[in-house]
C-alpha cells in the first residue's frame, strides 16, 4: 500500500488530491462528533507550537480515532498498567481510552499552558485521567509501564528522549510512536528495544485519514 501510494502517478490525479481532502474533511467531522459525546467540547483544532525552534516541541494535531482503532487494536491493558501520553494535546489519545474502556490510570503531559488548561477542561470528569503541564524531560517515567508518544519531538529532541528513558527507566516499558517515520528508525539500532509491530495507516471505511500513509511502531524496552 505505502509504496503504491508514493507514486507521483496516484497524487498527479485531481480526483484523488480532491477525494484525499474531502475525505479528511469528513473524518474530521466525524471526530470532532465523538469528541463531543466523550469531552462535551470538539479536540480537533490543530494547535501550533509556540517551543519548536527553543525546545523541540511539535503542534498539538489531534490523532484520528478510526488511526487510534487500528493502533490499539490488539494492544491489551490490565488495571496494573499505567499509561503516559507525553506531548497529550487536548487529550484525543486519553478520550479515545476512556471510550474503550481501558482500565488503567491514563496521564497526559502537555508543555503549551493554554492547550494543557483545555484538556484539563473536559478531563477533570474522568477521575482515571491525570494531567501534568511541564517539560517531559523532567518526568519520572518509572511511574509508567506504557508511553505513548505521537510525535511530540523533532528528531533531535526525539534522540534525546529516547536517551533520558534509558538513563532513567528501571524495569521494563511498551512505547507505542506514532507518526514515527522520520526519527522511528533510530530505535531499530538501540540496544535494549525490541520491536513488537510496525503498520501503516492511511485509509479506514473508505476514506482517506492523511494525504499520505502514516506509521506506527510499538516497541518495548527492558533495561
Amino acid at each position: 500500500m505505502a509504496k503504491f501510494i508514493y507514486k507521483r502517478k496516484f497524487y498527479n490525479n485531481r480526483f484523488i488530491r480532491k477525494y484525499i481532502s474531502l475525505s479528511m474533511r469528513v473524518t474530521h467531522f466525524f471526530d470532532g462528533r465523538k469528541d463531543k459525546r466523550i469531552c462535551g467540547c470538539s479536540l480537533v483544532k490543530y494547535v501550533p507550537s509556540l517551543y519548536r525552534e527553543t525546545m523541540g516541541a511539535t503542534g498539538s494535531e489531534s490523532s484520528c480515532y478510526w488511526a487510534l482503532d487500528t493502533i490499539f487494536k490488539d494492544f491489551s491493558f490490565d488495571k496494573s498498567d499505567s499509561f503516559i501520553d507525553v506531548g497529550c494535546g487536548k487529550g484525543r489519545i486519553l478520550a479515545y481510552l476512556t471510550s474503550r474502556k481501558c482500565p488503567c490510570s491514563l496521564t497526559g503531559i502537555e508543555l503549551k499552558k493554554d492547550v494543557y488548561e483545555y484538556a484539563e477542561s473536559w478531563a477533570k470528569a474522568y477521575p482515571q485521567i491525570s494531567l501534568i503541564h511541564g517539560n517531559a524531560f523532567e518526568q519520572d517515567y518509572n511511574q509508567y509501564t506504557v508511553i505513548f508518544l505521537a510525535r511530540p519531538f523533532e528528531t533531535d529532541t526525539f534522540h534525546r528522549f529516547a536517551g533520558y528513558l534509558e538513563n532513567t527507566l528501571t524495569h521494563k516499558i511498551r512505547l507505542i510512536y506514532w507518526w514515527d517515520t522520520q526519527s522511528g528508525s533510530y530505535l531499530e539500532n538501540r540496544a535494549s528495544w525490541n520491536m513488537l509491530k510496525r503498520e501503516w495507516i492511511f485509509t479506514s471505511h473508505g476514506l482517506f485519514l492523511y494525504r499520505c500513509p502514516q506509521r506506527y511502531t510499538i516497541w518495548e524496552y527492558d533495561p
